[in-house]
C-alpha cells in the first residue's frame, strides 16, 4: 500500500509521538510505501495565539499541502494520529474530497472532552460528554484559559455540525474497548470504530538476576495520580522505589524515599524495567492505552494500576498485575507492601506479561490489525 501518515507533534515527546514513529517504521519495514506529513507544536510560539487558535479550527495550509501531496503521490489511505492544533480537521476534508479513505487513531478523548482526559480538579468529570462543551469553557478546562477553552470548544462544535467526524473519516481506531462507549456518546458512529491496541517493539534486555523494587514511568502530572503515589510511598516507606519522569508535581515526591531519576532515554527506561519487580500506574484520569504498560509486559514486568479506563482491562489481577481503586492511597500502599513481600508471585506474573505482549501487543500483531483496518476503510 501507499500510506500517508499525518501527525502533530507535542512540545514534550510522548506516547503518541512514539506510536506515530514506530508505526511508520513498521509499515515501511513490511514493504509498504510510507510518507509522512508532520507539524510540530514548537512552531506555535512564532505564530502567535490568534493565528494558532484559528489554525486549530481550520488550517488552510494543511488543506492545500494535503491536496497537493495526494495529487502528486496518490496514497491508498491517509492515517491521521494527532491533528490538534496545527494540522486541524482540514486534513480530513482534504483527503475525503480527493477520494482517499481516512483512518483516525483516537489517542485521547479530545473529541469528547476539552481536557482530553475526563478529569477536572483531580476528579473524574464527564460533564461535556455527548453535550455542547459549555461547562468546559466556563471551568477553563483547557490550560486554565477561558479563551483557549472557547476556541477549542468552538472548533469541536463547528466540526460536529459540519459532519467532519461523522462523514469524513472512514475508520476510527480506539486503543481499548473500554473507551468505545464514550466515543459513541460523543457522536462517533459505532460501526466505524475498531479496537486496536498499540503494538510496542522493545529491544531484548536481559532481566536482572534478582529483580528489586518498584518503578514509576511517566509525566509527573495530576492525571497520572502523582498525589496518590506520593501518599502511598509516604505510608509504605519502600526501599528502592524509583521514579522516571518530570513534571509540575515533582515536589510532591520529595521526602517519599523514592529515587528520582528525571527524564531518561528509552534505553535507560528499559534497563530500569528489567531490574524492577513491578511498575506502578496510579492514574486518576481515563487512560486510553498507556504505552508504558505494553513496554512493561514485553520485559516481564507486572503492573500495579488504577481500576480505570484501559488499565482495568489491560491488567488482569493476579495474572499480569494488581488493580486498586483510583485515588485510594491507602489501598495502593497495601498493594505495594504485598508486592514487596511476594517476589516469587511477581516473577510468575511477569511470565504472563510476556505471553500477553507476544499475543496482543507485539509489532506483528499490530501490523496485521492495522492493515485489516486500512482495507476495511477502502484502501488496497
Amino acid at each position: 500500500m501507499r500510506i500517508l501518515l499525518v501527525h502533530n507533534r507535542y512540545l514534550q515527546r510522548g506516547g503518541e509521538d512514539a506510536v506515530f514513529d514506530e508505526e511508520a517504521g513498521l509499515l515501511a519495514a513490511a514493504g509498504h510505501a510510507v510518507r509522512t506529513q508532520v507539524r510540530d507544536n514548537h512552531d506555535i510560539a512564532a505564530m502567535g495565539a490568534l493565528r494558532a487558535g484559528a489554525a486549530s479550527i481550520w488550517s488552510a495550509a494543511t488543506y492545500r499541502s494535503t491536496r497537493a501531496l495526494i495529487a502528486d503521490w496518490a496514497p491508498d489511505v491517509v492515517h491521521v494520529h494527532n491533528s490538534f492544533p496545527l494540522v486541524s480537521p482540514a486534513v480530513y476534508w482534504a483527503a475525503s474530497n480527493a477520494g482517499v479513505p481516512v483512518v483516525k487513531t483516537l489517542h485521547n478523548f479530545r473529541l469528547a472532552c476539552l481536557q482530553g482526559t475526563f478529569l477536572r480538579d483531580g476528579k473524574a468529570c464527564e460533564d461535556c460528554l455527548g453535550k455542547l462543551p459549555l461547562k468546559g469553557v466556563v471551568k477553563r478546562c483547557y490550560r486554565g484559559s477561558a479563551a483557549q477553552s472557547g476556541v477549542l470548544a468552538a472548533g469541536l462544535v463547528l466540526h460536529r455540525l459540519a459532519g467532519t467526524y461523522h462523514s469524513r473519516i472512514n475508520r476510527f481506531i480506539a486503543l481499548d474497548a473500554s473507551s468505545v462507549p464514550k466515543f459513541v456518546a460523543a457522536g462517533i458512529p459505532a460501526e466505524r470504530i475498531r479496537v486496536k491496541p498499540n503494538g510496542v517493539a522493545v529491544p531484548a534486555v536481559a532481566p536482572a538476576s534478582q529483580r528489586r523494587g518498584g518503578l514509576f514511568v511517566g509525566r509527573l502530572s495530576a492525571e497520572k495520580g502523582i498525589a496518590t503515589l506520593a501518599a502511598a510511598l509516604m505510608a509504605a516507606r519502600l526501599p528502592g522505589f524509583k521514579v522516571i519522569g518530570t513534571g509540575d508535581l515533582l515536589p510532591l515526591l520529595a521526602g517519599t524515599g523514592a529515587t528520582l531519576l528525571g527524564q531518561c532515554s528509552p534505553a535507560e527506561v528499559y534497563a530500569q524495567m528489567a531490574q524492577a519487580s513491578y511498575l506502578v500506574l496510579p492514574s486518576i484520569g481515563f487512560e486510553q492505552f498507556p504505552r508504558v504498560v505494553a513496554e512493561a509486559f514485553a520485559l516481564g514486568l507486572p503492573v500495579i494500576a488504577s481500576k480505570r479506563g484501559a488499565l482495568a482491562t489491560l491488567v488482569q489481577p493476579g495474572s499480569t498485575g494488581l488493580l486498586v481503586e483510583p485515588g485510594d492511597a491507602q489501598a495502593l500502599a497495601a498493594q505495594l507492601a504485598w508486592a514487596e513481600a511476594h517476589p516469587d508471585a511477581l516473577l510468575a506474573m511477569g511470565e504472563h506479561c510476556r505471553q500477553t505482549h507476544a499475543a496482543r501487543l507485539s509489532p506483528a500483531a499490530n501490523l496485521q490489525s492495522l492493515l485489516e483496518i486500512y482495507r476495511e476503510a477502502g484502501a488496497g
